[in-house]
């Protein structure tokens, strides 16, 4: 998947060294980023990571590349496929700090709902996080997804304590409406 800021190509081992680097110490990404599973603590902790994240039968973990410098700055992933349903959650998602704004996740969101609406047959994208990380709920929602509510206790934490999660979606009748409003937010971020 390639747009004008971000391409989307499946996510590699070989990436994780380059995240590590990247975001290796920020904290905050850790924070949102994954449950029960520890934080990583090296690069080979990250490979490990993704080396189970890529083997999952049910998902599709995607890097993100900025084009400008080519460089993987995050990723990103369709969750809980359900063809039957004809159901994805985007989930996942994280992005380096320093390559944070600039329209990259709009981008990023933009191609993977494009992906899944209109070449897979998507009926219903669901978008979660968790209740309190305000950063995250806010992209979600200038993206066009609805709020559908929120599930109390859905999952611990690596802390210990039970998120709350916040459910969002995009479904199929919804998109048109959607894809406008992501085309305008791209064009505004040129």
């Amino acid at each position: 998947m390639i747009g004008n800021r971000v391409a989307l190509r499946p996510l590699d081992v070989s990436d994780a060294q380059k995240l590590w680097d990247l975001i290796g110490n920020d904290t905050d990404t850790w924070r949102w980023v994954g449950s029960g599973a520890p934080v990583p603590s090296s690069a080979e902790d990250l490979h490990d990571e993704f080396l189970r994240k890529i083997n999952r039968p049910d998902s599709e973990y995607f890097a993100i590349i900025d084009k400008q410098s080519e460089t993987v700055i995050g990723s990103t992933a369709f969750l809980d496929i359900r063809e039957v349903d004809r159901h994805f959650e985007i989930g996942s998602t994280f992005i380096a700090p320093t390559f944070r704004g600039g329209g990259r996740n709009i981008e990023a969101k933009y191609l993977m709902l494009t992906e899944a609406f209109e070449n897979r047959g998507a009926v219903r994208i669901t978008i979660k996080a968790n209740a309190a990380n305000l950063r995250s709920r806010k992209a979600i929602e200038k993206i066009g997804a609805k709020l559908e509510g929120l599930l109390r206790n859905q999952r611990q934490e690596r802390d210990g304590t039970w998120r709350t999660a916040a459910y969002h979606s995009v479904i199929v009748e919804d998109w048109p409406e959607t894809k406008a409003n992501l085309e305008k937010l791209l064009s505004l971020e040129n």
